[in-house]
């Protein structure tokens, strides 16, 4: 848990003293928030997508083995709005292990490990990807350095990439963890591995 406090920390001493750019008049923010996404370079619109289909990942991830003294999908919900900012709290504090059995209805939990499932996110991913082909690094880094809210969801959609990372070697036990790096992609063909293996197992 020390390790989940340690980065919870530096994110939130990043977001308020580090990040460049300025709150005031940020026009991306603007931009992004009234859908006018044309007039934001494709590369900052990716990433900013991005991180509207990680808490569906999160959800993935953590309603499944929501077995913990504090209950996950409080924070899992929340991480569509805040990303890390509310899964690494729920890591620092889960306690331990009391349920035999994940909180939630039966038909939840079997939604959530299907295979059909799988392709909601998997789905909003290729489109995302289609879209960034179009974006300039050029343009990514210039929007970094002006707006504070493209420096901190940079660095928030590593710190989401690594938890799902941590989640799977941990949590879900998942063989070539690695693979999570791939963004979206990587953790949601890790999920579909997993349960296609206790499907089998099961049978």
């Amino acid at each position: 848990m020390k390790r989940y406090a340690a980065v919870f920390i530096l994110l939130v001493f990043y977001a308020v003293f580090l990040a460049p750019g300025s709150d005031n008049g940020d026009e991306i923010l603007g931009h992004l928030l009234s859908g006018r996404f044309e007039e934001v370079d494709p590369l900052v619109t990716a990433v900013f997508s991005l991180l509207g289909i990680y808490p569906i990942i999160f959800l993935l991830l953590l309603i499944p083995k929501d077995m913990n003294r504090i209950p996950a999908w409080p924070f899992a919900l929340l991480s569509f709005g805040l990303g890390a900012f509310a899964v690494l709290p729920y890591l620092i504090i889960q306690g331990r292990k009391i349920k035999k059995r994940p909180r939630g209805p039966v038909f939840l939990h079997r939604t959530l490990r299907s295979r059909f499932f799988l392709l909601i996110p998997g789905a909003l991913s290729v489109i995302v990807f289609v879209t960034a082909v179009n974006g300039s690094f050029a343009g990514y880094i210039e929007a970094f350095f002006s707006s504070h809210l493209v420096s901190v969801m940079t660095v928030d959609l590593l710190v989401v990439i690594w938890l799902t990372y941590d989640l799977l070697k941990y949590k879900w036990k998942a063989d070539q963890p690695w693979l999570s790096f791939i963004p979206a992609f990587g953790p949601l063909f890790l999920l579909y591995r997993v349960h296609r293996q206790e499907k089998d197992g099961s049978s």
